[in-house]
C-alpha cells in the first residue's frame, strides 16, 4: 500500500467517524470471514459500522478528534465499531465478546469521553435510542389519557349514582 492509498484510507475513516457519537475498540483473534460478516450485519441493523483497521492508520485517523482517548488501546488486531447510536455498537460487540473468546472489548468513546472495557459493557446494557424514543412517546401519550380520565371521573360517578338510584326505585315497585 503506497502513501496515497494510506492517506485515502485515513481520510475515509475520519469522514466516517465525523457522524459517529460513539466508538468501540475491540481486539479480535482468529475470526473467520463469515463471523466478521455476521458482526457487520448485526451492526448494520443498529445503524452502525465495523471497520478492521491497521493500528497506525487508526491512530492517524483519530488524531485531533474526540476519539483520541482510545489511542492507548490500539494494540494487536483491532476493529472499530461506531454509529450515530452509541448503544448499538456496544451491544453487538459486548454480546460477541460474551459468546466467545474471539473478540475482546478494549475501550470506547462516548461523546468525547474515553470509556474502559467495563464502561462499554455497562453502556451495552442500556436501552437503545429507538427504545428510549418509544418509552418517551409512551409517557407523552399517557399524560393526555390520564387527563381525560380525570375529566370523565365526575360524570362517571354521577351516572353510577343515578343507576344505583334507578335500581333501588325499581326494586321498590
Amino acid at each position: 500500500m503506497n502513501r496515497a492509498e494510506k492517506q485515502s484510507r485515513v481520510d475515509q475513516l475520519r469522514d466516517e467517524l465525523t457522524t459517529a457519537t460513539g466508538l468501540v475498540v475491540a481486539g479480535y483473534n482468529k475470526l473467520t470471514v463469515e463471523e466478521i460478516t455476521e458482526l457487520r450485519t448485526e451492526l448494520r441493523k443498529t445503524g452502525g459500522t465495523i471497520r478492521v483497521v491497521k493500528n497506525t492508520l487508526a491512530r492517524l485517523s483519530i488524531k485531533g478528534t474526540e476519539f483520541e482517548g482510545v489511542t492507548d488501546s490500539l494494540t494487536g488486531a483491532t476493529l472499530f465499531a461506531f454509529g450515530a447510536d452509541p448503544i448499538g455498537p456496544a451491544k453487538v460487540l459486548s454480546k460477541a465478546a460474551k459468546d466467545g473468546d474471539k473478540i475482546v472489548v478494549k475501550a470506547g468513546v462516548l461523546n468525547g469521553k474515553a470509556l474502559s472495557a467495563d464502561d462499554v459493557v455497562a453502556l451495552s446494557k442500556l436501552p437503545g435510542l429507538d427504545e428510549l424514543r418509544a418509552k418517551f412517546l409512551g409517557i407523552m401519550n399517557q399524560v393526555p389519557q390520564k387527563f381525560v380520565m380525570q375529566l370523565a371521573a365526575p360524570a362517571r360517578s354521577i351516572v353510577t349514582v343515578l343507576a344505583a338510584r334507578k335500581d333501588k326505585l325499581e326494586e321498590e315497585v
